[in-house]
């Protein structure tokens, strides 16, 4: 699966078919929204500031190929079955009084109705209008807030869902493209599509919210405590100037590059496995490394997502299975010394990241402070692990929506062609220049690491005017 934004994501015109999804009645629930989701919906549910109209919708959403033009019965029933089998796609939301509250609705509350179509013509028009829709339809104000639709051609068509971030996460998207994909096909055949059952991101939520409350004198909490006070009591930031003044934002730019093929990709990771290094640990060291390369600081302080699908039901659930983690990744004078610090740092930080955020920032209090409203952050997913990561020929894509920006945030993804980079950064002059060089010292760690993991600080070295 390909990690790319809408402004970079490409595919043939045709037919665009949208299909409306009616949600009836449905029932108040007592359990309230995750605190990734409450801290999206708070702000999203809300008016922006003087403007009278809503804020800008962060979605995400999933592509992929089926052969031939679209089987309009056969996607229909696709798609129903999908929604139907994931509360989190049977909920919506409704802020009031500053509260956000959720709503379930049952499997028979739920009817994925005859497409509407429009013929597309041109590749960047239909960009924009698969843009321009997703901004609508998946905004958390609406129910539903997603979109499920399709282009379709003669020999080979693109389906096309995005969601509110509320409802997914990345591995969501993974888990989407597999059971639509599967569901189609045996639809298609007339078979039989069997699927086990997974469980409800609403009870795990519920579960979460239930959990003990973790004592104001653990150890973990100190430790997080001492992770901001390394920052100077604010969350992370990229740690070079990208042109946009504390308390503003830009519009956000993408950029997506290889940073090794297959070949160095698994050289890399097998170096890094060598000296005693896991896959997320290295990419850590390497970004650290390529950081102090470029100018920047010996010591690289991060957050980093954590998935919580810690029980076999959740593994191929639809939600928002995420919380975070910190790290603090020493640079030394070798890569096999930077590899050793992040791989501690990243041991630690499982421990920090069962520790509720909602816990963690209450313990902190008013000490932490946000100087920024992104928060400086690496992610890693191994796409070969997740469901689906047989499938050939399927052209997965994972989209992100492009809105604005004031900080850093990467996504590094493994797949079977190797290891790419997303950036998602402000769109000025002074960040380009910025994060092009540092995208240029991570592909040389990562080569140099790939061919000579102990020796590579004669190698990568590029200075602070490169």
């Amino acid at each position: 699966m390909r990690v790319t934004s809408i402004a970079d994501f490409h595919t043939a015109p045709g037919q665009y078919l949208e299909w409306p999804v009616v949600m009836r009645a449905g029932t108040a629930s007592s359990v309230p929204p995750s605190f990734n989701q409450s801290f999206h919906l708070s702000s999203a549910l809300e008016p922006a500031v003087g403007s009278g109209t809503d804020t800008a919708s962060v979605w995400i959403a999933v592509a992929f190929d089926v052969d031939g033009p679209i089987d309009i019965d056969a996607l229909t029933s696709a798609f129903g079955t999908f929604v139907r089998r994931h509360p989190a796609l049977r909920t919506s939301f409704a802020a009031r009084d500053g509260v956000v509250a959720r709503r379930v609705y049952e499997p028979d509350e739920v009817d994925v109705m005859t497409p509407t179509s429009v013929i597309v013509d041109g590749s960047a028009a239909l960009t924009a209008h698969i843009r321009a829709r997703f901004d609508v339809l998946c905004h958390p104000a609406r129910i539903p807030s997603y979109s499920l639709a399709a282009v379709s051609r003669t020999s080979r068509s693109t389906v096309v869902c995005g969601f509110d971030h509320a409802h997914v996460d990345a591995v969501s998207m993974t888990v989407a493209a597999e059971e639509i994909s599967h569901l189609y096909a045996a639809h298609h055949v007339q078979d039989a599509a069997a699927l086990p059952e997974v469980g409800s991101f609403v009870d795990f939520c519920a579960t979460e919210i239930a959990a003990p409350v973790v004592d104001l004198t653990d150890p973990r909490l100190q430790a997080w405590a001492n992770f901001f006070a390394s920052c100077g009591n604010r969350t992370p930031e990229f740690p070079f100037d990208l042109g946009v003044p504390s308390g503003t934002r830009a519009p956000q730019a993408t950029t997506v590059h290889r940073l090794a093929d297959a070949a160095e990709a698994a050289a890399f990771e097998q170096a890094c496995r060598d000296l005693g290094g896991g896959s997320f640990a290295a990419v850590a060291a390497a970004m650290a490394q390529a950081s102090a390369d470029i100018g920047g600081p010996s010591t690289l302080p991060l957050l980093f997502p954590l998935h919580t699908r810690r029980e076999a039901r959740y593994e191929q659930a639809i939600g928002w299975f995420t919380t975070n983690a910190p790290m603090n990744v020493e640079v030394f004078e070798t890569f096999a010394g930077t590899l050793a610090s992040a791989q501690s740092s990243f041991r630690d930080a499982l421990a920090l990241g069962t520790v509720p955020i909602p816990r963690v920032l209450e313990a902190v209090g008013d000490t932490l402070t946000r100087g920024r409203g992104d928060v400086f952050m690496i992610s890693y997913v191994d796409y070969r692990r997740l469901p689906g990561a047989d499938a050939t020929g399927r052209n997965a894509h994972h989209i992100s929506n492009v809105t604005t920006a004031d900080d850093a945030q990467f996504w590094v993804s493994r797949t079977q062609d190797g290891l790419a980079l997303r950036s998602r950064f402000p769109d000025t002059t002074q960040a380009h220049m910025v994060i092009e060089r540092f995208v240029r010292a991570l592909q040389s760690v990562v080569r140099a690491a790939a061919s000579d993991p102990v020796n590579t600080s004669d190698l990568l070295l590029l200075g602070p005017s490169a």
